[in-house]
């Protein structure tokens, strides 16, 4: 079959294990699913990031390489684009900011594919990616159906979605349509240490970019460059707790950080 080869997975986790699959399909097209036998028994790897291998994996692994970045809509305001699922989250958010579309820069250095996105909902210093999220594009793995599901289908909840849950292992995501801001950006700067940081390095009037160096610097500070040590980023979940409990936290240390879910 064309494209497929037994490889060594150790590329394409960044961890850097040396585990074997069975056979490999680089996924450039997704014209190639159409020839993959068995679509709901394969392995789908986007960034690597997301996992962790103890052994060889005895199954077809799709590594997805698809790219593309598109206009769905425009106006005076606001851009919404159409992303292929394998592309770069970081370099998706680097682009953005790039093009001053705003909306997503808090969520710069995450590591992983587009396409892992809404599976769990990702997010950093007070952003998530629900918010600004249209529609996924998935194809169901045993019908071979394109489909798209709304924002609200999704079923979104903190690093939570339905492809964590009812949908677990069904769908293969596609592509995904982000909403974005085109000007009057509104900035979230209150989480973390993204406001020191700013105060710090002289920003009073800060931009989509200022926040987004400032997200990047704060997680460099934190986190290896997996590049030179292997790891997955940051992937713990912050407490769920009730007011009143965050309440009396709040008046014992008032430093405290959180959000409203």
């Amino acid at each position: 079959m064309s494209g497929i080869n037994t490889k060594s997975l150790q590329r394409y986790n960044t961890f850097g294990i040396a585990a074997e699959a069975k056979e490999i399909v680089l996924l450039t097209a997704l014209e190639q699913l159409e020839v993959i036998p068995q679509l709901e028994s394969c392995l789908f790897i986007g960034g690597g990031s997301n996992i962790l291998l103890t052994q060889d994996v005895n199954c077809t692994v799709v590594i997805n390489k698809t790219r593309g970045i598109c206009t769905v809509s425009e106006d005076d305001h606001d851009i919404e684009l159409a992303v292929a699922s394998g592309e770069n989250w970081h370099d998706l958010v680097l682009w953005c900011v790039d093009n001053n579309y705003g909306g997503i820069e808090n969520m710069s250095l995450i590591p992983g594919s587009v396409g892992a996105a809404p599976m769990q909902n990702i997010g950093a210093y007070g952003k998530e990616i629900k918010d600004v999220l249209t529609y996924v594009k998935v194809v169901n793995l045993k019908t071979r159906e394109t489909i798209y599901l709304t924002n609200a289908e999704c079923k979104f909840g903190y690093r939570d979605s339905i492809f964590k849950k009812d949908a677990k292992g069904q769908y293969f995501i596609t592509e995904i349509g982000i909403r974005l801001t085109k000007k009057n950006h509104l900035l979230n700067t209150s989480y973390g240490d993204i406001e020191n940081y700013l105060h710090q390095n002289g920003v009073t009037t800060p931009t989509i970019r200022d926040v987004s160096n400032a997200v990047i610097a704060i997680r460099q500070s934190k986190l290896p460059d997996p590049t030179e040590l292997g790891n997955s980023g940051s992937f713990f979940k912050n407490p769920i707790i009730e007011q009143a409990h965050f309440d009396t936290l709040k008046a014992k240390f008032p430093e405290i950080k959180a959000i409203q879910l």
